[in-house]
């Protein structure tokens, strides 16, 4: 079964955070156009973590658990590392080095950690990993290690998840860690990958009627738009947290009740949007030289989303497309 919808949604969460990041550019004197429009627009990344615990489900639902279980988790972690590693690992060296000061993450102490801490993976307390945007991945990845240890558990893997990140979910909200990592562990944010996993094991069960997926779709994305232009609002992250998902299942039924192709354009930028996520900061510094005033931001900042595109349509095809079908062929998966 092909998720074009979820394609869709995957292009809209990496272009929201992309116009998060760009929103600026559009807060004119006396309307802020860019906040009106983007404050919120960092809710892209858990739109991605829901979506990412749908996927581990849907792509993993027919191993054979006859076979060696041990085979079987070492080829999940490689199949993941190939898919995220790569190109992050590039643009962050390519980052260092648009920096400045690549060198020093070699001989300054500060640096050299927070260098090691970038490509393991490990989050800081109050510092960014090297590309800033590598924040999430490290939850990725932490929701990967995890993913892979429960396959230990066979039949029982979805119980052991979920349990695991409902108890680390109620120890952050009770307690307050110092550490990057374990705040990390114990974030709210992790419960999106757990809502994600639930609507694939609800799907692959049951099918929503056309009758009820219509309601359904219609409040998930009403609800959505309000809350991302502040029309509804929330203090509370954990009350977020059905916002984003309903919207999140508004796109699966698109899919699962509805059927529906989505245009291939759209379903292209699905495809491109983990190199569009991790590449627009690149097209933003470029354009930092270039100072245009005025309502000319528009067209400007348009203009901006635009190259963003073609930037990570490049990207996708002779970088993150080609290292993956040639670590897929050396790795023989």
């Amino acid at each position: 079964m092909k998720l074009n919808n979820l394609q869709i949604l995957r292009a809209i969460s990496a272009l929201l955070v992309c116009c998060f990041h760009f929103k600026n550019y559009i807060n004119f004197e006396e309307l802020k156009l860019g906040d009106i429009l983007f404050k919120k627009g960092s809710i892209g990344v858990p739109i991605f973590f829901v979506i990412s615990g749908f996927i581990m489900v849907f792509t993993t639902e027919k191993l054979n658990f006859n076979k060696n279980n041990l085979k079987q988790i070492i080829l999940f972690y490689k199949k993941r590392i190939i898919r995220i590693v790569p190109l992050y690992y590039i643009l962050t060296l390519l980052w260092m080095i648009i920096g400045g000061n690549f060198f020093l993450y070699f001989t300054d102490k500060e640096l050299y950690t927070r260098f090691i801490h970038s490509i393991l993976f490990l989050p800081q307390k109050d510092i960014f990993p090297i590309l800033y945007l590598g924040w999430s991945l490290n939850y990725e990845i932490f929701f990967y290690l995890i993913f892979g240890i429960s396959l230990l558990f066979k039949k029982n893997r979805y119980f052991f998840i979920i349990i695991f990140f409902i108890i680390t979910s109620i120890l952050g909200l009770i307690f307050t860690f110092n550490n990057g990592y374990s705040n990390m562990v114990t974030s709210h944010l992790n419960l999106y990958f757990i809502i994600g996993i639930l609507f694939a094991l609800l799907l692959e069960k049951f099918s929503v009627p056309k009758k009820w997926a219509i309601p359904i779709s219609i409040i998930g994305i009403a609800s959505f738009i309000l809350f991302l232009l502040d029309l509804i609002s929330i203090d509370n992250e954990l009350l977020v947290i059905p916002i984003i998902s309903l919207f999140v299942f508004s796109f699966l039924l698109f899919d699962y009740s509805f059927h529906f192709k989505g245009k291939k354009s759209l379903v292209f930028l699905g495809d491109i949007s983990y190199s569009l996520y991790l590449s627009h900061p690149f097209v933003d510094i470029f354009f930092r030289k270039f100072k245009v005033d005025g309502y000319l931001n528009l067209p400007y900042f348009i203009f901006k989303i635009i190259i963003v595109i073609i930037v990570a349509a490049f990207l996708y095809h002779f970088v993150e497309k080609k290292i993956t079908e040639y670590l897929k062929l050396k790795l023989k998966i």
